[in-house]
């Protein structure tokens, strides 16, 4: 496929190292975590794609919980694909899952979004009748921090805090790039999707995070969310991790 130049601005892949060898590295490390810990399963109805693993510090809860909810442009990935972050947090006594939910161009957005926040629910229930939640934090990265943002904005769970990493903000622009072939959003439906453009007033703290090898659109995209998110009266944290990219950015988080 013959790419345009807007079709590159926003791949990702164009600016990473070696994205597909991050993914292979990624999930080999998950796999292997879920082998070893042996993770509880979730799913939401009948739909397997709404998957999650949810990974339980030893000992006795209430736990602070770390939701996780992955990228891949709405139309790859699963929840398998950021379960080796849960190593990171296991060892610091917090409860980890990552959610799963339908891809384009069977599940639109919206039913992503809806897919999503019943899983947070899931969990929460899961883990309340383990031993309880204590706080919950809200992580998304590309993709998934536009539907983590759209999560949080519900109301039906509070969260306590977001963690958006190299974020999709503002989904106009990818109406006339490769991305929209699947999504087959108009102007108008972009626009009613996009954080930037929503009401975000009562968003907990959030923490933007930007990788130094993001695509250009990606790091602005960070910024004007973070100016619109000050604008609101949001407390927000702007990271800009130097040295990684889209895809490896996630192995910095939370070291």
């Amino acid at each position: 496929m013959t790419q345009t130049p807007l079709d590159l601005a926003y791949s990702p892949s164009h600016f990473a190292r070696d994205f597909e060898a991050t993914l292979v590295r990624q999930a080999a490390f998950g796999h292997d975590l879920v082998e070893r810990y042996q993770p509880m399963t979730l799913n939401v109805g009948d739909d397997p794609a709404t998957c999650q693993h949810v990974f339980v510090p030893e000992g006795d809860g209430p736990w602070p919980l770390m939701v996780f909810i992955h990228g891949g442009y709405w139309q790859e990935l699963d929840n398998t694909a950021t379960d080796f972050l849960a190593e990171r947090y296991l060892a610091k006594g917090i409860a980890f899952t990552s959610l799963g939910y339908g891809l384009a161009p069977q599940t639109s957005i919206t039913t992503m979004i809806k897919q999503c926040t019943q899983g947070l629910e899931a969990v929460y229930n899961a883990l309340t009748n383990k031993g309880g939640v204590e706080s919950i934090t809200l992580g998304g990265h590309s993709a998934g921090a536009q539907l983590a943002y759209w999560v949080a904005a519900s109301g039906q769970r509070p969260i306590d805090k977001l963690l958006l990493i190299s974020g999709v903000y503002d989904l106009i622009p990818l109406v006339g790039t490769y991305v929209n072939n699947p999504l087959g959003l108009d102007q108008a439906q972009a626009r009613a999707l996009s954080p930037q453009f929503a009401d975000l007033n009562a968003l907990p703290p959030c923490q933007v995070v930007i990788a130094e090898q993001d695509p250009p659109t990606f790091r602005q995209q960070g910024h004007d969310f973070v100016t619109a998110l000050r604008t609101a009266n949001v407390q927000v944290e702007l990271l800009d991790l130097p040295g990684c990219d889209h895809f490896d950015v996630l192995e910095y988080i939370e070291r």
